[in-house]
């Protein structure tokens, strides 16, 4: 379970009280607020919090629970309305590849990631879940480069589900070459994919409380 059930006893004169908590992403997603909301309501007392030897903020299931009830809105139909975010990469530079694995680690609690390292094995996983982001990085020849962006943008054109692509490339004029041929789903892009890169855009996407991408049928 991504809510962990945290040992820590706390003293409470005689009577001992075990404390449930989780990280502050995991916080957001339920409350539906940005994470630096939740760091905000922390510093207010209106969420008790603190941080483990790691640097790691924990925030007290209990005290969110409190909270929410605050707000007339119940846990249980936050985590329900509130599913995981799901981001795919598909990387073909070995040692990007690893050092992405290492870097998705501290936004597990709230991110889905999934990996893999062609596009074939990206599509193959499409059978199992659509992503709600699709991050490309490629440096294929242009031929096979359009190849990949014609087929996706039927595949999001046929989906019943929305799907975000960023397309990292390192030829500057295929937005050219594809100019009004693509959804306006598709992003193409020259940015390099470093930790960087990654680290500004999940922060971004996690500073909105709206990232959830919608059903067809939801518009």
């Amino acid at each position: 379970m991504l809510i962990t059930k945290y040992q820590e006893i706390i003293n409470n004169g005689n009577q001992k009280i075990r404390s449930y908590t989780i990280g502050t992403g995991k916080a957001s997603q339920i409350l539906g607020l940005s994470i630096t909301s939740v760091k905000l309501l922390v510093d207010k007392q209106e969420l008790i919090g603190w941080k483990t030897q790691g640097g790691h903020r924990r925030i007290d299931m209990e005290s969110i629970r409190k909270y929410q009830r605050k707000l007339k809105k119940p846990v249980e139909s936050s985590l329900k309305s509130k599913p995981l975010l799901s981001i795919s990469f598909m990387i073909e530079d070995a040692l990007m590849l690893n050092t992405l694995k290492s870097i998705v680690t501290q936004w597990q609690e709230v991110i889905e990631f999934n990996i893999k390292k062609s596009i074939s094995e990206t599509y193959l996983s499409f059978s199992q879940k659509i992503p709600d982001v699709l991050i490309i990085q490629t440096n294929m020849p242009v031929a096979q480069q359009i190849a990949i962006l014609l087929d996706l943008n039927n595949f999001i054109d046929s989906s019943e589900k929305y799907i975000s692509v960023i397309f990292l490339t390192n030829i500057t004029d295929l937005t050219v070459s594809l100019q009004g041929k693509l959804n306006t789903a598709i992003q193409i892009s020259s940015d390099t994919l470093n930790h960087e890169w990654l680290r500004a855009f999940i922060n971004g996407v996690m500073a909105s409380p709206e990232w959830r991408t919608p059903r067809k049928n939801e518009i």
